[in-house]
Protein backbone atom coordinates (compact mmCIF):
# COMPACT_ATOMS: atom_id res chain seq x y z
CA UNK A 1 0.00 0.00 0.00
CA UNK A 2 0.96 3.63 -1.26
CA UNK A 3 1.78 5.41 1.84
CA UNK A 4 2.77 9.86 2.07
CA UNK A 5 5.53 9.92 3.99
CA UNK A 6 5.80 13.53 3.82
CA UNK A 7 4.61 16.07 1.21
CA UNK A 8 4.99 14.50 -2.01
CA UNK A 9 6.94 11.66 -0.53
CA UNK A 10 5.38 8.21 -1.35
CA UNK A 11 6.67 5.18 -0.21
CA UNK A 12 6.22 2.13 -2.44
CA UNK A 13 6.01 -1.17 -1.47
CA UNK A 14 7.76 -3.40 -4.06
CA UNK A 15 7.36 -6.99 -3.51
CA UNK A 16 10.58 -9.13 -3.20
CA UNK A 17 9.83 -13.25 -3.98
CA UNK A 18 11.99 -15.31 -2.45
CA UNK A 19 13.24 -12.95 -0.10
CA UNK A 20 12.67 -13.04 3.37
CA UNK A 21 12.85 -9.18 3.94
CA UNK A 22 9.48 -9.63 1.69
CA UNK A 23 9.12 -6.16 0.09
CA UNK A 24 11.73 -3.12 -0.44
CA UNK A 25 10.14 0.00 0.49
CA UNK A 26 10.90 2.45 -2.98
CA UNK A 27 10.62 6.09 -2.42
CA UNK A 28 8.67 8.19 -4.90
CA UNK A 29 9.85 11.90 -4.45
CA UNK A 30 7.75 14.04 -7.09
CA UNK A 31 8.46 18.07 -8.16
CA UNK A 32 7.54 20.30 -10.92
CA UNK A 33 9.34 18.98 -13.23
CA UNK A 34 10.61 15.91 -11.72
CA UNK A 35 10.49 12.74 -10.68
CA UNK A 36 12.76 10.82 -8.79
CA UNK A 37 12.46 6.79 -7.53
CA UNK A 38 14.86 6.08 -4.62
CA UNK A 39 16.01 2.13 -5.14
CA UNK A 40 13.62 -0.35 -7.34
CA UNK A 41 13.07 -3.63 -6.23
CA UNK A 42 14.44 -7.26 -7.74
CA UNK A 43 14.51 -8.16 -11.76
CA UNK A 44 11.38 -10.09 -11.37
CA UNK A 45 7.71 -10.22 -13.17
CA UNK A 46 6.32 -9.75 -9.54
CA UNK A 47 8.78 -6.97 -8.47
CA UNK A 48 7.98 -4.90 -11.80
CA UNK A 49 4.58 -5.26 -11.54
CA UNK A 50 4.81 -3.92 -7.87
CA UNK A 51 6.46 -0.96 -9.30
CA UNK A 52 3.74 -0.02 -11.89
CA UNK A 53 0.40 -0.68 -10.38
CA UNK A 54 2.32 0.90 -7.00
CA UNK A 55 3.22 4.23 -9.30
CA UNK A 56 -0.30 4.27 -10.72
CA UNK A 57 -1.77 4.70 -7.31
CA UNK A 58 -0.28 8.50 -7.06
CA UNK A 59 -0.78 8.68 -10.93
CA UNK A 60 2.04 8.36 -12.08
CA UNK A 61 3.74 5.96 -15.04
CA UNK A 62 7.41 4.59 -15.59
CA UNK A 63 7.82 7.10 -18.46
CA UNK A 64 7.46 9.43 -15.86
CA UNK A 65 10.61 9.20 -13.71
CA UNK A 66 12.83 11.26 -14.12
CA UNK A 67 15.56 10.13 -12.11
CA UNK A 68 16.71 7.32 -10.26
CA UNK A 69 19.08 7.53 -7.30
CA UNK A 70 20.09 4.24 -5.64
CA UNK A 71 21.40 4.47 -1.70
CA UNK A 72 23.79 1.01 -2.51
CA UNK A 73 24.00 -1.70 -5.64
CA UNK A 74 22.00 -4.67 -3.55
CA UNK A 75 20.23 -6.99 -6.49
CA UNK A 76 17.08 -6.19 -4.59
CA UNK A 77 17.39 -1.88 -4.85
CA UNK A 78 18.74 -2.35 -8.51
CA UNK A 79 17.47 -5.23 -10.12
CA UNK A 80 14.66 -3.22 -12.03
CA UNK A 81 16.83 -0.64 -13.79
CA UNK A 82 17.05 -1.96 -17.53
CA UNK A 83 13.16 -2.38 -17.37
CA UNK A 84 12.99 1.16 -16.06
CA UNK A 85 15.55 2.09 -18.68
CA UNK A 86 12.98 0.91 -21.66
CA UNK A 87 10.37 3.27 -20.54
CA UNK A 88 12.41 6.05 -19.42
CA UNK A 89 15.43 7.91 -19.99
CA UNK A 90 16.47 8.60 -16.07
CA UNK A 91 19.39 10.25 -15.04
CA UNK A 92 20.98 7.29 -12.46
CA UNK A 93 22.97 8.30 -9.57
CA UNK A 94 25.28 5.93 -7.24
CA UNK A 95 27.99 6.30 -5.35
CA UNK A 96 31.48 5.97 -6.91
CA UNK A 97 32.44 2.97 -5.20
CA UNK A 98 29.40 1.20 -6.38
CA UNK A 99 30.28 1.97 -10.07
CA UNK A 100 33.99 0.82 -9.56
CA UNK A 101 33.24 -2.25 -7.24
CA UNK A 102 30.45 -3.05 -10.77
CA UNK A 103 33.31 -2.42 -13.43
CA UNK A 104 35.73 -4.74 -11.29
CA UNK A 105 33.70 -7.41 -11.53
CA UNK A 106 32.56 -7.38 -14.45
CA UNK A 107 35.59 -7.08 -16.39
CA UNK A 108 36.23 -10.52 -15.53
CA UNK A 109 33.82 -12.39 -13.20
CA UNK A 110 35.23 -15.75 -13.86
CA UNK A 111 38.76 -14.22 -11.83
CA UNK A 112 36.36 -11.90 -9.50
CA UNK A 113 34.65 -15.65 -8.20
CA UNK A 114 38.38 -17.64 -8.23
CA UNK A 115 39.59 -15.06 -6.20
CA UNK A 116 36.14 -15.28 -3.78
CA UNK A 117 36.04 -19.05 -3.30
CA UNK A 118 40.17 -18.83 -2.39
CA UNK A 119 39.45 -16.90 0.49
CA UNK A 120 36.41 -18.36 1.49
CA UNK A 121 38.73 -21.90 1.08
CA UNK A 122 41.43 -20.72 3.20
CA UNK A 123 39.01 -19.76 6.13
CA UNK A 124 37.43 -22.97 6.14
CA UNK A 125 34.56 -23.10 4.33
CA UNK A 126 33.78 -26.54 3.04
CA UNK A 127 33.70 -27.56 -1.09
CA UNK A 128 30.24 -27.95 -1.19
CA UNK A 129 29.62 -24.18 0.18
CA UNK A 130 32.23 -23.27 -2.31
CA UNK A 131 30.72 -25.17 -5.00
CA UNK A 132 27.44 -23.33 -4.38
CA UNK A 133 29.01 -20.21 -5.23
CA UNK A 134 28.62 -20.64 -8.86
CA UNK A 135 24.88 -20.74 -8.96
CA UNK A 136 24.71 -18.11 -6.53
CA UNK A 137 26.89 -15.36 -8.04
CA UNK A 138 25.52 -16.02 -11.98
CA UNK A 139 21.78 -15.96 -11.21
CA UNK A 140 22.36 -12.29 -8.88
CA UNK A 141 25.24 -10.85 -11.19
CA UNK A 142 23.43 -9.47 -14.08
CA UNK A 143 25.90 -8.48 -16.12
CA UNK A 144 23.10 -5.82 -18.01
CA UNK A 145 21.87 -4.71 -14.83
CA UNK A 146 25.71 -3.98 -13.59
CA UNK A 147 27.13 -2.47 -16.77
CA UNK A 148 23.99 0.34 -16.07
CA UNK A 149 25.00 1.16 -12.72
CA UNK A 150 29.24 1.28 -13.85
CA UNK A 151 28.28 4.42 -15.87
CA UNK A 152 26.11 6.04 -13.85
CA UNK A 153 24.91 10.17 -14.50
CA UNK A 154 26.06 10.72 -11.59
CA UNK A 155 29.24 9.30 -9.17
CA UNK A 156 28.55 10.48 -5.76
CA UNK A 157 31.05 10.79 -3.04
CA UNK A 158 29.33 12.15 0.01
CA UNK A 159 28.72 15.49 0.52
CA UNK A 160 26.90 16.05 -1.97
CA UNK A 161 23.36 18.29 -2.26
CA UNK A 162 20.37 17.06 -4.40
CA UNK A 163 18.08 19.53 -4.27
CA UNK A 164 14.07 19.06 -5.61
CA UNK A 165 11.63 21.74 -5.40
CA UNK A 166 11.40 22.74 -1.62
CA UNK A 167 13.41 19.56 -0.40
CA UNK A 168 17.53 19.51 -0.58
CA UNK A 169 18.73 16.36 0.60
CA UNK A 170 22.42 15.90 1.74
CA UNK A 171 24.33 12.84 0.40
CA UNK A 172 25.72 10.99 3.60
CA UNK A 173 28.06 8.00 2.89
CA UNK A 174 27.66 5.37 5.08
CA UNK A 175 29.80 2.32 3.97
CA UNK A 176 29.40 -1.35 5.82
CA UNK A 177 26.39 -2.58 4.58
CA UNK A 178 28.46 -2.06 1.45
CA UNK A 179 31.28 -0.08 0.08
CA UNK A 180 29.48 2.78 -1.52
CA UNK A 181 25.93 2.60 0.95
CA UNK A 182 24.36 6.32 0.60
CA UNK A 183 21.64 7.94 2.94
CA UNK A 184 19.70 11.19 2.30
CA UNK A 185 19.31 13.56 4.78
CA UNK A 186 17.00 15.88 4.53
CA UNK A 187 18.00 18.98 7.33
CA UNK A 188 15.33 21.48 6.40
CA UNK A 189 12.16 18.83 7.25
CA UNK A 190 14.63 16.22 9.48
CA UNK A 191 14.41 13.28 7.76
CA UNK A 192 16.43 10.67 6.61
CA UNK A 193 16.11 8.06 3.57
CA UNK A 194 18.26 5.30 5.20
CA UNK A 195 18.47 2.69 2.88
CA UNK A 196 19.72 -0.34 4.19
CA UNK A 197 21.81 0.98 6.92
CA UNK A 198 19.33 1.51 9.10
CA UNK A 199 16.29 -0.80 9.86
CA UNK A 200 14.07 -0.35 12.65
CA UNK A 201 14.27 -4.30 13.65
CA UNK A 202 16.59 -6.41 11.85
CA UNK A 203 19.95 -5.80 11.66
CA UNK A 204 21.80 -4.68 8.34
CA UNK A 205 23.78 -7.54 7.14
CA UNK A 206 27.85 -6.59 7.53
CA UNK A 207 30.04 -8.97 5.36
CA UNK A 208 33.62 -9.16 4.54
CA UNK A 209 34.68 -11.30 1.22
CA UNK A 210 37.89 -10.11 0.65
CA UNK A 211 41.65 -10.01 2.66
CA UNK A 212 42.06 -6.42 2.23
CA UNK A 213 38.65 -4.91 3.56
CA UNK A 214 37.22 -4.04 6.98
CA UNK A 215 33.71 -3.13 6.60
CA UNK A 216 32.44 -3.68 10.04
CA UNK A 217 35.06 -0.87 11.51
CA UNK A 218 33.18 1.43 8.90
CA UNK A 219 29.70 0.44 9.72
CA UNK A 220 30.31 1.72 13.01
CA UNK A 221 32.23 4.76 11.89
CA UNK A 222 29.27 5.30 10.05
CA UNK A 223 27.01 5.07 12.80
CA UNK A 224 28.53 7.67 14.49
CA UNK A 225 27.71 10.14 11.53
CA UNK A 226 24.84 9.42 11.27
CA UNK A 227 24.35 10.17 14.64
CA UNK A 228 25.37 13.46 14.62
CA UNK A 229 22.37 14.28 12.38
CA UNK A 230 19.31 16.03 13.79
CA UNK A 231 16.76 13.22 12.51
CA UNK A 232 13.03 13.31 13.12
CA UNK A 233 11.90 10.39 11.20
CA UNK A 234 13.62 7.53 9.48
CA UNK A 235 12.52 6.31 5.81
CA UNK A 236 14.01 2.53 5.57
CA UNK A 237 14.52 0.54 2.80
CA UNK A 238 12.49 -2.40 4.46
CA UNK A 239 10.21 -2.56 7.57
CA UNK A 240 8.53 0.43 8.76
CA UNK A 241 9.19 4.10 9.00
CA UNK A 242 10.18 4.94 12.67
CA UNK A 243 11.57 7.51 14.86
CA UNK A 244 13.44 6.47 17.90
CA UNK A 245 16.47 7.13 15.67
CA UNK A 246 19.26 7.36 18.40
CA UNK A 247 17.66 4.44 20.44
CA UNK A 248 18.08 2.19 17.46
CA UNK A 249 21.52 3.36 16.66
CA UNK A 250 22.87 2.06 20.44
CA UNK A 251 21.02 -1.17 19.75
CA UNK A 252 23.17 -1.84 16.38
CA UNK A 253 26.36 -0.98 18.47
CA UNK A 254 25.28 -3.16 21.35
CA UNK A 255 24.54 -5.88 18.76
CA UNK A 256 27.93 -5.49 17.71
CA UNK A 257 29.53 -5.70 20.88
CA UNK A 258 27.90 -8.51 22.04
CA UNK A 259 28.05 -10.07 19.20
CA UNK A 260 32.10 -9.41 19.41
CA UNK A 261 31.86 -11.12 22.87
CA UNK A 262 30.55 -14.19 21.98
CA UNK A 263 33.25 -14.76 19.34
CA UNK A 264 36.09 -13.72 21.84
CA UNK A 265 34.57 -16.46 24.03
CA UNK A 266 34.34 -19.09 21.70
CA UNK A 267 37.70 -18.62 20.69
CA UNK A 268 39.07 -18.59 23.98
CA UNK A 269 37.91 -22.01 24.39
CA UNK A 270 39.81 -23.71 21.23
CA UNK A 271 41.08 -22.72 17.37
CA UNK A 272 38.46 -21.71 14.90
CA UNK A 273 38.17 -21.79 11.28
CA UNK A 274 35.67 -18.68 10.29
CA UNK A 275 33.54 -21.17 9.06
CA UNK A 276 33.29 -23.55 12.31
CA UNK A 277 32.99 -19.99 14.37
CA UNK A 278 29.92 -19.46 12.31
CA UNK A 279 28.08 -22.61 12.87
CA UNK A 280 29.10 -22.28 16.86
CA UNK A 281 27.10 -18.82 17.39
CA UNK A 282 23.50 -18.53 18.43
CA UNK A 283 22.11 -16.67 15.48
CA UNK A 284 18.10 -15.49 15.93
CA UNK A 285 16.86 -17.71 13.12
CA UNK A 286 14.23 -20.40 13.37
CA UNK A 287 16.33 -22.76 11.62
CA UNK A 288 17.07 -25.42 14.30
CA UNK A 289 21.04 -26.04 13.79
CA UNK A 290 23.48 -24.22 11.00
CA UNK A 291 22.74 -27.82 8.95
CA UNK A 292 19.30 -26.17 8.54
CA UNK A 293 20.33 -22.47 7.09
CA UNK A 294 19.82 -22.01 3.29
CA UNK A 295 23.31 -21.66 1.63
CA UNK A 296 22.12 -17.61 1.62
CA UNK A 297 21.78 -17.34 4.91
CA UNK A 298 24.89 -19.21 5.89
CA UNK A 299 26.74 -17.07 3.10
CA UNK A 300 25.59 -13.77 5.01
CA UNK A 301 26.47 -15.54 8.78
CA UNK A 302 29.91 -16.23 7.57
CA UNK A 303 30.47 -12.86 5.75
CA UNK A 304 29.26 -11.38 9.00
CA UNK A 305 32.19 -13.47 11.70
CA UNK A 306 34.68 -12.69 9.03
CA UNK A 307 34.21 -8.74 9.59
CA UNK A 308 33.70 -9.54 13.55
CA UNK A 309 37.34 -10.97 12.86
CA UNK A 310 38.86 -8.25 10.69
CA UNK A 311 38.03 -5.89 13.53
CA UNK A 312 39.11 -7.85 16.22
CA UNK A 313 42.34 -8.18 14.42
CA UNK A 314 42.62 -5.54 14.32
CA UNK A 315 42.27 -4.22 17.83
CA UNK A 316 44.79 -7.03 18.75
CA UNK A 317 42.24 -9.33 20.34
CA UNK A 318 42.09 -12.01 17.77
CA UNK A 319 45.55 -13.87 15.87
CA UNK A 320 45.04 -15.73 13.27
CA UNK A 321 47.43 -18.93 12.45
CA UNK A 322 47.94 -20.74 9.05
CA UNK A 323 47.84 -24.61 9.04
CA UNK A 324 47.52 -27.03 5.98
CA UNK A 325 46.27 -23.44 3.90
CA UNK A 326 43.99 -22.53 6.54
CA UNK A 327 43.35 -19.86 9.17
CA UNK A 328 42.50 -20.84 12.43
CA UNK A 329 41.49 -18.01 15.03
CA UNK A 330 42.22 -17.73 18.49
CA UNK A 331 41.84 -15.43 20.99
CA UNK A 332 44.90 -13.30 22.86
CA UNK A 333 45.27 -14.28 26.65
Amino acid sequence: MVKEVFPRIFQLKIPLPKNPMNHLNAYLITGKNRVVLVDTGLNSDESFDGLKKELEKVGFKLKDITDVWLTHFHIDHVGLILRLRKNSNFRLIIHKNEAERSKKVLSNLKEFLSSLKFFLKINGAPKNFIKNLDNFYYSFVNPSIYREIANPWLALTGGEKLSLDKYCFKVIWTPGHSAGHVCFYEPNFKFLLSGDHLLPTTTPNVSRFTEDTNPLAEYLDSLEKVEKLDVKKVFPAHEDVFTNYRERIQQLKSHHQQRSKEILEKLQEEKLTAYQLASKIQWETDYESWEKFPFFDKYLAFGEILAHLKLLEEKNLVKKIRKNQVFFYHAKD
